[in-house]
């Protein structure tokens, strides 16, 4: 029965947390205990209620399968796809953008504005593409539990009820009497009761051993996996046959404990998600508390809500690096495909990082270090001087071969081995076949045949040499048919035409008694002779004669000695030996015809020569001595790849740790040979200081303990071995576990991991699935390993070569290189992106970059040079680098964030902010009056009034203010109304005017519902509590104006209004804003294709003007109807008011700043509306708003109101029309066009849009100075036109300048770029031969050109088509970026010494200052 196997529930098939406890857990690593191997037959039928003769009635199955169950592997419950879809949607980094994407949301949803909304759509988009592409990788996983159920046989003779019949397998019971032949699966745990003598089992996919184990009907061993009574289920019989009885099924099987093992073993998260997770927590950190304390600070300082939450978002959104996930993805993909192409196959992504992170490879030896094909590496046969060993071609012997194949002696050895033998070459393997392994001719109609041996290219790249012909038989005779087929070519091989030219007579075959295997063969032009093959000491017991070059001679004792000696220093190196002999039997005695046979009624014995002893049951032809002809050793040979291979991983670092279930002489001769063992073992020492005698003390003594290298028999360690114990043997730098069970192996994996070791481990058995599966990264054998392997590994050697592995953590260094590289690079533009945002809310600048554009660097044009890392080259030292700490070696470290933070972000974003204000500058507004004047409600939609020194009023042409008005003491007419700089001249400061008018919605004066006559005017015009928009959009509620007394206040204060004439002579300027429609939207011609809703632009500054002050009272208390009422929005110098339009004490300049004011500050909520109208003089009600548009003479009108065009010229307008926007629909008269230049001829059309009046024109204007249009006379239409320019010039300024500092991000990222290209060497050793970076480079160039210059995306980014100079500003500090980086890796490398280690090559380097404080 089986001990220690408590039940476990499978509830996930996932490779997460186990779901067994830790007791059952241990449980199931600790090594199988049985006991039926060990107990009588008659005792374990009558326990298992079965009879040996008759099986198992139906009651009794009956029972049976209530007790016991199926014969099946309980397989976990599956997940869901929609849950495992799901998983790939919300990991970390996952949350954190679909977190994002919702605050864009709620920004948008706050304020209406597109970018969030663009931003929030793109974040969403990132995360779903990834998740959908991740998904559709990671489904290419296989079920595990499929495998094992592959694993059982289809049918099974089985005795029931006295009858023989077959049955399918899962209905095996406990008891059941089966009958196994050659071939077969073994369905169950069996315990033999009867067999053939040469019974053999394949435990390799048990226990890992290549050779078919010898199997009886005696107990050889208490151990269960090692006794030769018993047969586990899933292991095959490749020949005899045998007779037994089922004593466990389903999960109680040993394999089903391995079953369970692995499926209850806990994975371990892979190093890259750990990495990613800590970043993302780091990045996440940052961007969080960043947003949160300018929240506060906004809050603080008095930032208003909407804004300040806006602000927190593109803060939050500046740090998060929204293209690193789908660069991780892409990356890991490319590494991916790379390694396909070299022979390795990722089912898990994330583990070909992992691989680079390794420190430790736990690796398989059969089929995964060796080639899991016997072959003949070692010959001994008799020269002139005595017999001698000589090295077959294999790669055990580095592909030598030493014997000749002149000498007689080989070719008889040679011929013994090929005609004492059974095994033969597969026939359709020798012949070329098509898809239908049907044999394919050639243009003569003959089959083409397949050459014997080919060249395989493996996944390094290395070739090795591969038998083509499949060998047919028991794996040692297949070795001596390979070697006897490699010399056909020079006439001594071809084993088909040697044995039809010598065909055989008699045969005795081997068994387990005699140890030997015997052929008589009629031999081609010579006698009969007898051949036999068997093991060595039963061979040399037997020959009396050896044959030397060809002759033949007596034995004598000292030659029997060195055979001896050869024969054991051949299995120390772990080769298994065959010895060979032969008789030529004499023709007299032996005649053709003669009957030979292996014993009669008299004898025991052949009839011919055997060496037997001399007995009375001895036939007397029997006791004639043989003739030795030599030894062959085999052994499993390392794979060519994999010595150097080995020497890689030491020079890396890495440590390899063999563990085999193969003997431990075995393990360390394959060790030895492939660099795993390279000094003295513990185990060799103290052999050694016993054979000669050495005591401590002794000069020549050596001191196990002091032992680098060490062998570990499974049998001495446990689950419940002391962690000292275990620490002892794992801190030995050369290690090999042997005779190893799938618990043990599961616990070494286990303690090296609890060392801190990120752990692989290789293997091809069913044997290794739980520790590949425990493993940090496990590995499949493609070819040989089984299907249970392929399934818990997350990586397949397609070619079986353990070379791949190396290549593998060579790749897997390189995309953790490559990925840090990338993300240092990634996270240089952070700094820039955010300072815009942090200046704005504490210098409160005209924000220097929108969210949008942030967006268009992180996912546009900073996407293709971050992924193009995946395509670099390793840097010269990448293998010969310990493996990183985990702990320390981080994929994001303090240093990283301080090199792209603190240093190149840093340099980057004052690129960003020189080349901003040197673009603001250069349209007028200099550095020093940017301070205070950012607030997203003031720049760009109030005007901007500045106190001036000096200079100079212009108009739109250049030409100078005859009156020579002094800018410094002066407000600027509407004919002169644009600012020159002149020597010595510049702008002081600037301020906004108050806003103190905030109507509300309770008023019920709307102009739109205005319909009284000229007479009422004085009502109607005096109150404004709600103005409406066209199309019935009402607000006044919500946004503040500025008022004529406010505007008077700055000028009194000696602030005017400020359109610089750089402005005019910049690439966005139109003459139109001097005479803006104010039904056209400002933004419809600027950048963002809005659909015209005036409240978008128009907000800020309502056309026309308004009075908040009473001029008979000075109070700001509402308007009245009566006479004395007075509207301060229209002056005339001919006219001036007659009382000031100040109001005393209550508007003062310092109120006139961006930031709302407090104290005496009285927000009004009426006002009087006094722009637009023009009324007769005589009319009696007195007041003083004639004319304030420009009269007919052209005189000067109020430089801020609104002014009327008419389309057709020289008419007055006599008639009502009800579209005339923010004012009255009714009642106006004598309203003059402005296009008057010539009454009564008309030679100057207008267009229907606002242009120049002659006020604002030259003296002489041509026909191409004016926007001429077809005459219209015929739809006649009214226009309010308005001067914008001193709000639209910095409006449209600080788009040129957020497009240039967009540019300059671009450009010194390029530097950014070049610098993370290598982390140590320089840029010139590096060299640029990564062509999709190149391309990426020239990709960046081209997209940040196109979403700059071309419609829409420039419309839908904000950006201006900004001068190529602007461009210039940051190539002298990308060029500092790329000096300063070389610079630092120069005196990093120089100020750091490295060592090398002579015995594993490993490079270890003492870090200097420079690089303990900046090398990430």
């Amino acid at each position: 029965m089986l001990l220690l196997q408590p039940p476990v529930s499978h509830s996930s098939p996932q490779k997460k947390k186990a779901d067994t406890s830790d007791e059952d857990a241990n449980a199931l690593k600790r090594n199988v205990v049985m006991t039926e191997h060990m107990e009588e037959i008659e005792a374990l039928l009558e326990r298992l209620k079965t009879d040996i003769e008759t099986g198992k009635n139906e009651t009794q199955c009956a029972e049976s399968l209530a007790q016991y169950g199926e014969n099946v592997i309980t397989p976990p419950p599956s997940t869901p796809e929609w849950i495992k879809f799901l998983r790939e949607l919300t990991g970390f980094f996952s949350l954190l953008l679909w977190a994002g994407a919702v605050l864009c949301f709620v920004g948008y949803a706050i304020e209406q504005a597109a970018d969030n909304l663009y931003l929030g759509i793109v974040l969403v988009t990132v995360v779903m593409v990834t998740g959908i592409f991740s998904y559709l990788q990671n489904s290419k996983s296989e079920n595990l539990m499929a495998s094992f159920a592959g694993m059982l046989p289809p049918k099974v003779k089985v005795v029931r009820s006295g009858a023989v019949d077959e049955m399918v397998a899962c209905k095996l019971l406990p008891g059941d009497i089966v009958f196994i032949e050659g071939g077969d699966l073994v369905p169950a745990d069996v315990r033999i009761l009867t067999c053939s003598d040469n019974l053999v089992v394949d435990n390799s996919a048990l226990t890992g051993e290549s050779e078919p184990q010898k199997r009886c009907t005696k107990m050889t061993n208490e151990d269960p996996l090692e006794t030769q009574n018993l047969c586990f289920f899933g292991t095959q019989v490749p020949e005899g046959s045998l007779k037994g009885v089922v004593v466990s099924t389903g999960d109680e099987t040993v394999m089903g404990r391995i079953a369970k093992l692995a499926m209850s073993t806990s994975s371990e998260q892979t190093p890259i998600n750990k990495e990613l997770h800590h970043f993302i927590i780091i990045i996440s950190g940052i961007a969080i508390s960043l947003g949160l304390i300018f929240l506060i600070l906004g809050f603080v300082i008095g930032t208003p809500l909407v804004e300040n939450l806006v602000f927190m978002i593109g803060i939050i959104v500046a740090n998060v690096p929204e293209g690193l996930l789908a660069t991780v993805t892409v990356c890991l993909t490319l590494t991916a495909k790379r390694m396909f192409n070299k022979k390795v196959l990722v089912k898990n992504l994330e583990g070909v990082e992992t691989l680079g992170s390794t420190s430790c490879i736990c690796s398989d030896k059969t089929g995964t270090l060796t080639q899991n094909i016997m072959t003949v590496a070692k010959v001994v046969y008799g020269e002139s001087n005595g017999s001698t060993t000589h090295d077959a071609p294999s790669s055990f012997t580095g592909g030598r071969k030493t014997y000749s194949v002149e000498d007689e002696s080989f070719r008889r050895l040679l011929r013994c081995s090929v005609l004492n033998n059974v095994s033969t070459f597969n026939e359709s393997s020798k012949w070329l076949l098509d898809e239908d392994d049907n044999k394919v001719t050639d243009s003569d109609g003959a089959f083409i045949p397949v050459p014997f041996e080919g060249e395989v290219v493996q996944g390094d790249g290395s070739t090795i040499t591969s038998v083509n012909w499949k060998p047919v038989g028991n794996a040692s005779e297949c070795a001596m048919l390979k070697l006897v087929q490699t010399e056909a070519a020079l006439g001594i091989g071809d084993a088909e035409k040697v044995r039809k030219s010598n065909p055989s007579l008699f045969t005795i075959p081997f068994n387990s008694k005699n140890k030997y295997q015997v052929h008589v063969h009629e031999i081609e032009n010579g006698p009969t002779t007898v051949l036999m093959k068997g093991a060595p000491e039963r061979i040399l017991d037997r020959c009396s004669h050896i044959l030397l070059s060809g002759r033949v001679v007596v034995m004598t004792e000292e030659e029997r000695q060195s055979i001896v000696e050869q024969q054991e220093d051949l299995s120390r190196n772990g080769l298994r030996c065959l010895g060979f002999a032969e008789r030529e039997l004499r023709k007299k005695e032996y005649p053709t015809g003669f009957k030979f046979n292996a014993g009669d009624e008299k004898y025991d014995t052949p009839n011919f020569p055997l060496g037997e002893d001399k007995k009375d049951t001895v036939h007397p032809n029997a006791t004639t001595g043989l003739v030795f002809l030599g030894l062959m050793a085999l052994i499993d040979p390392p794979r060519p790849a994999v010595p150097p291979a080995v020497a890689k991983c030491k020079t890396a670092g890495v440590k390899v740790i063999m563990v085999t279930g193969d003997h431990p002489v075995t393990a360390q001769a394959i060790a030895e040979r492939v660099g795993i063992l390279w000094s003295k073992t513990r185990g060799d020492m103290e052999r050694d200081n016993e054979r000669f005698g050495r005591s401590p003390g002794d000069s020549d003594w050596e001191d196990p303990d002091s032992a680098r290298a060490i062998v570990v028999p499974g049998s001495t360690i446990s689950v419940d071995m002391a962690e000292e114990r275990w620490d002892f043997i794992l801190d030995h730098p050369q290690i090999v576990f042997a005779r190893t069970s799938p618990q043990q192996k599961l616990v070494i994996v286990e303690n090296n991991q609890r060392l801190g070791h990120i752990v692989a481990v290789t293997g091809d058995g069913v044997n290794d699935s739980p520790a590949i599966k425990k493993a940090d990264i496990g590995i499949a054998m493609g070819i040989s390993g089984s299907e249970v392997s392929k399934s818990a590994a997350d990586m397949i050697l397609v070619d079986d070569n353990f070379a791949s592995i190396v290549n593998g953590v060579e790749e897997g260094r390189l995309i953790f290189d490559n990925l840090k590289k990338s993300i240092a690079y990634t996270i240089q533009s952070n700094i820039p992106e955010i300072t815009p945002f942090l200046a704005f809310i504490i210098f409160a600048i005209p924000l220097p970059l929108t969210t949008i554009l942030i967006l268009a660097i992180d996912l546009g044009t900073d996407m293709i040079p971050a992924i193009s890392f995946a395509y670099e080259t390793a840097e010269a030292d990448i293998m010969t680098r310990p493996p990183r700490n985990s702990k320390t070696d981080r994929l994001v470290t303090r240093k990283m964030i301080n090199f792209s933070y603190l240093q190149i972000g840093l340099i980057q974003a004052f690129a960003g902010f020189f080349t901003y204000m040197v673009v603001l500058n250069s349209y007028g507004y200099p550095p020093w009056i940017l301070l205070n004047r950012g607030s997203a409600e003031f720049w760009g939609v109030q005007p901007l009034f500045c106190k001036f020194e000096a200079g100079s009023y212009v108009n739109q042409y250049g030409e100078i203010d005859p009156a020579q008005i002094d800018p410094s003491t002066s407000p600027p007419n509407s004919q002169y109304p644009l600012w020159a700089e002149t020597t010595g001249a510049y702008v002081k400061t600037c301020v906004y005017p108050l806003k103190n008018f905030v109507g509300t919605s309770t008023d019920a004066g709307a102009f739109t519902d205005c319909t009284t006559t000229n007479a009422e005017a004085s009502t109607w015009c005096g109150r404004s509590g709600l103005y409406n928009l066209p199309g019935g959009v009402a607000f006044g509620d919500k946004h503040a104006q500025t008022p004529i007394e406010s505007i008077r206040a700055a000028e009194a204060a000696g602030y005017f209004r400020y359109i610089p004439f750089k402005s005019k002579t910049s690439p966005f300027w139109e003459d139109r804003y001097l005479y803006w429609d104010t039904a056209d939207s400002f933004f419809q011609t600027g950048n963002l294709p809005f659909d015209g809703n005036l409240r978008l632009f128009f907000s800020g500054v309502v056309p026309g003007l308004y009075s908040v002050c009473d001029s008979t009272t000075d109070t700001l208390n509402a308007l009245t109807t009566s006479e004395n009422a007075k509207f301060r929005g229209a002056e005339r110098p001919d006219r001036p008011p007659s009382t000031s339009p100040i109001c005393p004490g209550e508007i003062t300049v310092g109120q006139g700043d961006s930031w709302p004011a407090s104290g005496n500050t009285a927000f009004k909520n009426t006002a009087s509306f006094c722009n637009g109208l023009v009324w007769d003089e005589t009319l009696s009600s007195g007041q003083d708003c004639s004319n304030v548009n420009y009269p007919e003479d052209g005189t000067i009108f109020n430089a801020h109101q609104a002014f009327y065009c008419y389309e057709s010229c020289g008419q007055l307008i006599s008639t009502d029309y009800a579209d005339l926007f923010y004012c009255p629909s009714a009642g106006l008269s004598q309203m003059y066009s402005c296009g008057d230049y010539d009454a009564t001829s008309c030679a100057y059309p207008c267009k229907n849009v606002c242009y120049p009046p002659p006020s604002m024109s030259k003296t002489n204007p041509s026909p191409s100075d004016l926007e001429l249009g077809p005459f219209a006379a015929n739809q006649p239409r009214v226009r309010q036109c308005m001067n914008i320019g001193a709000y639209a010039a910095p409006g449209q300024a600080l788009k040129q300048s957020q497009g240039a500092f967009w540019g300059a991000i671009v450009i010194v990222q390029i530097a950014g770029l070049l610098c993370a290209k290598t982390r140590w060497l320089s840029l010139r050793s590096q060299g640029m031969k990564n062509s999709f970076m190149n391309f990426g480079i020239f990709f960046e160039i081209l997209l940040v050109s196109w979403l700059a210059y071309f419609p829409p995306l420039n419309f839908a980014l904000g950006t201006a088509n900004i001068r190529l100079t602007m461009w210039f500003p940051a190539i002298p500090f990308a060029i500092l970026i790329f000096i300063y980086d070389e610079t630092r890796k120069a005196l990093m490398r120089s100020t750091s010494p490295t060592t090398t280690d002579p015995f594993t090559g490993q490079t270890t380097r003492k870090a200097g200052w420079i690089e303990r404080f900046t090398y990430y």
